[in-house]
């Protein structure tokens, strides 16, 4: 098993990406830290939701 293995990312690029299939153009600047604000707080919010599903899950499937 790696180390340091990126499991999951998100970079500037996709953000925009998304941003302009959803809003149909660019976002400014105050939107785009906007977004990437809500996006970390989002994130880490869920991930603690996730990881407890995910150990929940192998733990069950230990019977």
């Amino acid at each position: 098993m790696e180390e340091n293995e990126m499991l999951f990312s998100i970079t500037k690029e996709d953000l925009l990406r998304e941003a302009k299939f959803y809003l149909g153009r660019q976002m400014t600047e105050d939107e785009y830290a906007k977004a990437k604000k809500l996006l970390e707080f989002g994130a880490g919010e869920n991930l603690i939701n996730l990881f407890r599903d995910i150990f929940l899950e192998l733990k069950g499937s230990e019977n």
